[in-house]
């Protein structure tokens, strides 16, 4: 690699302007005096794998105009930049993965992406892969897909499906952040593109039981999620149904290896926390898939899973009857319901058992040093948990998100029961409210491991921001980039259903939006959500729809 001198960390207009910048936070001093846009400073991942190619490439110009250089030169030196080896490409295949020079790691054996041209799908997807994908995780918390993203990946053609989903992947992402808003739009092209190769891959019969192929409609239903609530819009869930039928046609025989039995885990979990979100069953599917996975891969994720599956059956039996304004819902009905919540919440409770011990979470008085004004904005009733990832606390939060509808559908059916035996409604209701009320708190408990005192800035780390610690070791550096990206996606569907409790503490519910608020915020989604509290019903109130 050809050094360029010590990289320059100020903002793009100073650089520009060639003036001394001071970096200051969220604008720098030069363009704050001057009337200037502060266009933000550029990632120090980008800094490490800068592109140096056109750096060599004027070296070159300048040797070629003093007589000492022919544009062989500037073609070899080109290559230095790129540590030897050619970027060029062959037919449609690079002799390099797409966008992307693959360098190893010399500590942890780990392959990062490596930018040879500064575009913003190069950044995005360098970015991706720093933030989200090379994070290390605890094994048992492993129910997603990315961890598996990088074999696949970086082997891949240019113009591949797979690095078509993981481009448009990237850029949604990297969009959140105020000064990169446009990437979502561009990624939207690369979003259409995978479309077209999603529908030829699915017809052929060799690339339709790749693993690349499934992996690249997981990313695409990754991508409409954010992208919805990016904008406010509802999920339609076309992708999950594609790679339920995906993995169906695939079979047991393609579900042997690990990648294989991860990926078939993902589509699971993706699809219970969809139908868990809209109350749509999942009935026989769930099975299906249990039978098609291999128990070697189970694990306390996949167990909650499984378990959860059964909620969204719950809900899909339940929420026409409840929710039918047009029609009271009968005894017998009422009855059915509370008969089956119970059973399925006897089920779900258990799983908390089966948690590994370095699963639980430990408590934090990190924040007691702000002040009391400032603490409240990010911590409800002092009470600051700290758990071993943030992947691990997402799980925590999803049981207890699944615990609390099922406390909704009991609240609602006893509030429905007319009138006899009162004393057992009675005792019905305050069980379930207080351990709505359990459950709430222990999720306002993870908030600040999840979000720390950020409120502004999109998906990337912020020096300024302050996350809890265990008051012997500082947060570490992977920690802080996995909350700063996921840390609020995990929690907003999980504060969602929170903020339905009813019963809550005084401000508590305040809180929790505040929260929401606070993650749209930093994400960049558009629509405020609604009050929640409008459309439940009151367990108090006779009939349940005052």
């Amino acid at each position: 690699m050809v050094y360029g001198g010590k990289p320059s960390t100020g903002c793009k207009n100073c650089r520009q302007r060639k003036i001394k910048c001071d970096e200051q936070k969220p604008a720098c001093t030069q363009c704050t005096n001057t009337g200037r846009v502060c266009p933000g400073y550029t990632h120090a991942f980008d800094l490490v794998l800068r592109d140096e190619t056109q750096l060599v490439a004027r070296n070159a110009q300048r040797k070629k105009k003093r007589g000492a250089a022919t544009a062989t030169a500037v073609t070899n030196s080109a290559r230095t930049a790129g540590g030897g080896r050619s970027t060029t490409t062959t037919g449609s295949k690079r002799t390099l993965p797409p966008s992307s020079a693959i360098a190893t790691t010399a500590n942890s054996g780990l392959f990062l992406p490596k930018s040879f041209q500064e575009t913003p799908e190069q950044q995005a997807v360098n970015a991706f892969f720093a933030n989200y994908v090379l994070i290390p995780r605890h094994p048992y918390s492993k129910r997603g897909y990315l961890e598996c993203l990088l074999p696949l990946y970086q082997n891949t053609r240019h113009d591949s499906l797979l690095s078509l989903a993981t481009s448009a992947m990237a850029l949604a992402i990297e969009g959140g952040s105020p000064s990169t808003q446009h990437y979502r739009q561009i990624s939207r092209s690369y979003f259409g593109k995978a479309l077209v190769k999603t529908s030829r891959a699915i017809r052929d019969p060799v690339e339709s039981v790749k693993d690349e192929t499934l992996m690249s409609v997981l990313l695409l239903s990754f991508y409409e999620r954010v992208l919805a609530s990016s904008e406010a819009k509802q999920i339609s869930g076309v992708h999950d149904t594609g790679a339920v039928a995906l993995v169906k046609h695939r079979g047991k025989e393609n579900g042997k290896s690990e990648i294989s039995a991860r990926l078939l885990l993902a589509v699971q979990t993706q699809v219970v926390d969809h139908c868990i979100q809209t109350s749509a069953p999942f009935g026989k599917t769930s099975a299906i898939l249990d039978s098609l996975r291999p128990k070697t891969f189970e694990n306390a994720a996949s167990r909650l899973t499984s378990l959860s599956a059964q909620v969204s059956d719950l809900l899909a039996f339940a929420n026409p009857t409840l929710r039918n304004r047009n029609e009271f819902p009968s005894q017998d009905q009422l009855v059915a319901i509370l008969d089956y919540a119970t059973k399925v919440e006897a089920q779900v409770v258990t799983w908390p058992e089966s948690v590994p011990e370095d699963w639980w979470w430990k408590s934090s008085n990190t924040f007691n040093s702000l002040p009391s004004h400032q603490r409240k904005l990010y911590v409800y009733n002092r009470r600051v948990d700290i758990y071993h990832d943030i992947w691990v606390a997402s799980i925590w939060n999803s049981y207890r998100a699944t615990m609390l509808k099922i406390q909704y559908t009991i609240l609602q059916s006893l509030g429905m029961l007319r009138p006899p035996p009162l004393s057992r409604q009675a005792t019905g209701i305050v069980k379930a409210i207080n351990l709505v009320q359990e459950l709430v708190d222990d999720l306002c408990g993870s908030v600040p491991f999840n979000l720390g005192t950020k409120t502004f800035g999109g998906p990337n780390d912020r020096k300024e921001v302050q996350y809890p610690d265990d008051g012997v070791t500082k947060p570490s550096s992977d920690y802080r980039k996995s909350a700063a990206g996921l840390g609020g996606w995990f929690l907003m569907e999980p504060l969602k259903t929170a903020a339905h409790a009813i019963s809550l503490r005084d401000g508590q519910q305040e809180w929790l939006l505040r929260q929401i608020e606070r993650i749209q915020r930093i994400y960049t989604i558009k629509k405020p959500i609604d009050d929640p509290t409008s459309s439940m019903p009151s367990p108090s109130c006779p009939g349940g729809r005052g």
